[in-house]
């Protein structure tokens, strides 16, 4: 019935976004869903059908409603997934919950993706990671081709995109992702660029707490605790007492606050979503 002088494309978008179509709210839902939550509403969360139900049909039509009503805004849908109680609740598990990873009783701990790793590393240690043709200061996130090379994101997960499928990002941990926290390049050669933050921090003279704060804030998004920084403030004070010339002591303080920043970068508190 198109019109052959028509844009088909508008015809389709217009067909795809109808509220007649259901399937296109609860298929973007889920998905987004999914990406806070840890697990879709509908899992898989590309198998959106009538045979297929949600976990919770009746919060799953209401937020697919809400999304279709409000012009499928996206920053609403993830407003309102952020303030949910769903959302705020803390991961660790009791008596009622442990064996729960359907309804939401517990938030689900997922390991950051690839490329928000990458990105969160260069985050805290102050040095970017350069992607060939690509601008300096390009995030692991911004590229738009999953062709570009980089042993750190293809270990981690990151899809080829060649087909369709959420399940073609992988999560499952294996040994050359452990290589490459414990003693890659990727991660050690941001600790010890002349460029870095460790090194940054000393130029500047900054007080050991102050340092510590800095850290913690950037890399957990919070202060240490008393315990913590009693224990690290005390690993930073041996470093001062180094002995030799003004550039070994140097090297030695230096040495120690990126073995922290190391503790840090690789801890679980780091790596994962809780």
């Amino acid at each position: 019935d198109l019109d052959s002088t028509s844009d088909r494309r508008a015809h389709f978008a217009k067909w795809l976004t109808s509220p007649d179509n259901a399937y296109f709210s609860r298929a973007l839902v889920n998905r987004v869903w999914a990406n806070f939550m840890g697990r879709g509403l509908v899992d898989p969360v590309d198998d959106v059908r009538a045979t297929n139900p949600a976990s919770n049909e009746d919060l799953f039509a209401a937020v697919a409603k809400d999304f279709s009503s409000n012009g499928f805004d996206v920053k609403r849908l993830i407003r309102n997934i952020m303030n949910s109680g769903a959302y705020q609740l803390a991961s660790e598990a009791n008596a009622t919950n442990q064996n729960d990873n359907k309804y939401y009783s517990k938030y689900v701990v997922k390991r950051l993706p690839a490329e928000v790793l990458l990105d969160t590393m260069s985050q805290v240690t102050g040095v970017a990671t350069r992607f060939p043709g690509y601008p300096a200061g390009t995030r692991a996130l911004q590229l738009p081709d999953t062709q570009v090379k980089s042993e750190f994101l293809a270990s981690f997960g990151r899809p080829n995109r060649v087909i369709c499928d959420a399940g073609e990002r992988s999560s499952e941990p294996n040994i050359t992702q452990a290589l490459h926290v414990i003693n890659g390049d990727t991660l050690n050669k941001k600790l010890s660029a002349p460029d870095g933050y460790a090194a940054l921090a000393l130029k500047l003279g900054l007080s050991d707490s102050r340092m510590l704060d800095h850290l913690f804030l950037s890399a957990y998004s919070r202060y240490p605790g008393d315990a913590e920084k009693e224990t690290m403030l005390a690993e930073l004070k041996k470093s001062r007492v180094a002995t030799g010339s003004a550039e070994t002591q140097r090297d030695t303080r230096r040495q120690a606050l990126e073995d922290m920043m190391w503790a840090l970068l690789t801890s679980k508190e780091f790596l994962f979503n809780y």
